[in-house]
């Protein structure tokens, strides 16, 4: 049994991981409503050109493969590797949680774009995509992936230089992954804020859930 300290601790976290879980499912709920404005699609026009104002052919060959850390076949895979690195140091746990974030998340993400429609910018296309732009596919996949992963890390690690080292790189990755996808002009900024305010909402459910298992599980 949980002491009583013990038990304030553990309600005051949980209410906080649902108090981060609305605010990101708020600004989400916001910018939804938002991109069909006329006002919204101007400011998403002048971020878009000015990320665009850097393109250059030796600055967009490593822009393609930054993006390419983002993409469904690498995400597929590097989940999997991830969990059966997981699974032979019997993680049990935190295998299904990796799966369930990452597998759960880009359905959630396909059913929003399908749900929300919006067609992908034409204003620079440096590459061309398939699809609905709302919220960005790359954008969430890399927060869910790579936050997952973080959390990961965070929960693994002994030193505590390595775990802010490894959070703090995995966050610049994933910022880097959301720009690329602004220059490569197959998302609206509003995309990518999207993408990564429903990631962080359901990345939190998760955690959130997984911490609920652990604690069912340690008592």
């Amino acid at each position: 049994m949980m002491d009583r300290k013990e038990k304030k601790l553990t309600i005051r976290y949980a209410l906080t991981m649902m108090a981060i879980i609305g605010f990101f499912t708020g600004i989400f709920y916001l910018v939804s409503k938002q991109v069909t404005s006329k006002d919204l699609l101007v400011f998403d026009q002048h971020i878009i050109s000015f990320v665009q104002s850097f393109i250059s052919v030796d600055i967009t060959r490593w822009v393609l493969r930054l993006t390419d850390l983002a993409s469904v076949a690498f995400l597929i895979y590097a989940v999997l590797f991830v969990s059966v690195l997981l699974l032979w140091k019997k993680k049990y746990a935190l295998m299904v949680f990796m799966i369930t974030a990452n597998g759960l998340g880009a359905l959630l993400n396909k059913t929003l774009k399908w749900y929300f429609k919006r067609e992908r910018p034409d204003i620079l296309p440096v590459i061309l995509e398939k699809g609905y732009s709302f919220p960005s596919g790359h954008s969430m996949g890399s927060l869910l992936f790579y936050g997952s992963l973080a959390y990961l890390l965070v929960h693994i690690l002994q030193g505590t230089w390595a775990k802010i080292l490894s959070f703090l790189g995995l966050i610049l990755l994933i910022l880097l992954i959301g720009t690329s996808r602004i220059y490569l002009g197959v998302h609206y900024p509003t995309d990518v804020v999207g993408g990564y305010s429903i990631g962080i909402a359901f990345l939190v459910l998760c955690i959130l859930a997984f911490r609920y298992y652990e604690e069912r599980n340690n008592k």
